[in-house]
């Protein structure tokens, strides 16, 4: 196989192939990443991902996590050749089966195993100590919040806010910021969803963790459980969260974090959506809209010091009216 890469390596692929290799486009996720399957002469396929530029392996976040992971017993995707001054990582192929694609195919009890599987690698991926510092600070966790504010209340929705709102939108974005920047960090996958969680020959595996940081310790959980591409029923979230909340029994972590970093993760997830659909014209994540309106309405429910934000935004959208 690494033959096999490093004569994909010396050619220019993806826009070209050598004899006897081919290769396809892969449905990308929402980053600036693309991906290819490529079936080698010898019958082997792999996945290019290829990066927007060339990277230096020195300072390359995909590498140091993919080690950090995998150290912790965390399954990812092997690495089988890099050609950083291409942009080019050659990684096993885990076929298409994400937990997103499969979920409608499980019964309660099958679903119910995997995502406990993918809550055992979140211990393992807490338990990581990177030397990087890299966190969800304040402004990085307001500059999300924003992110909302830009590409789905202006750019997807057209809304315009008067000066006041706006001026009221950023009190409550910096106090919602600034509690969760408060909080105790643990090491997080920054994006634990069903579309990054997949599984072959019934292994489980992890991807898209090149961004991982320190956070809030629910930041995962809220990813996980109002996930904008599956709707979990209550009694499901339920399971989860209990179980979460054995391993993170302060209460403060529950009642205070929780429903706030389930509150920013879907106003960002919003964000996202926005940007996808207006800046690169990505419509198919239009369909999970709704359903993430609907969970940001749920939080507020649990959240009455934060009525005026939610009035403020009930303004403009409906989906978060009473």
């Amino acid at each position: 196989m690494i033959q096999e890469c490093e004569t994909l390596a010396g050619c220019n692929v993806p826009e070209d192939y050598p004899a006897n290799y081919s290769g396809y486009r892969l449905t990308g996720d929402a980053s600036t990443r693309s991906y290819f399957r490529i079936t080698a002469p010898s019958g082997h396929t792999l996945v290019l991902m290829k990066m927007p530029e060339p990277f230096d392996l020195k300072a390359f976040p995909y590498l140091d996590n993919y080690h950090l992971f995998r150290e912790k017993g965390v399954p990812l995707a092997e690495i089988y050749y890099m050609a950083p001054e291409s942009g080019l990582v050659f990684l096993q192929d885990l076929g298409d089966s994400t937990y997103y694609e499969l979920y409608g195919s499980w019964n309660d009890q099958i679903r119910l195993h995997h995502y406990l599987k993918s809550l055992q690698y979140l211990r393992c991926v807490e338990s990581i100590h990177p030397e990087s510092d890299l966190a969800f600070t304040a402004e990085r966790l307001l500059w999300e919040l924003d992110y909302f504010r830009k590409y789905f209340l202006q750019g997807l929705r057209k809304i315009t806010l008067s000066d006041e709102e706006n001026a009221g939108l950023q009190q409550h974005f910096v106090k919602l910021a600034g509690e969760l920047a408060d909080r105790p960090r643990v090491f997080c996958h920054r994006d634990y969803h069903s579309r990054n969680l997949m599984v072959r020959e019934d292994v489980d595996y992890v991807i898209d963790f090149q961004d991982a940081r320190f956070g809030p310790a629910t930041y995962d959980l809220a990813s996980l459980c109002y996930d904008s591409y599956i709707q979990h029923s209550q009694e499901f979230i339920g399971h989860l969260e209990r179980l979460f909340f054995t391993y993170h029994p302060d209460p403060q972590t529950q009642r205070y974090e929780y429903p706030r970093m389930c509150l920013q993760r879907n106003l960002k997830a919003l964000g996202t959506f926005g940007y996808q659909v207006t800046q690169m014209d990505r419509s198919f994540y239009l369909q999970f809209i709704e359903p993430t309106l609907g969970y940001v309405r749920r939080h507020f429910e649990k959240l009455p010091e934060y009525v005026e934000m939610r009035h403020l935004l009930g303004r403009h959208l409906p989906e978060l009216q009473s």
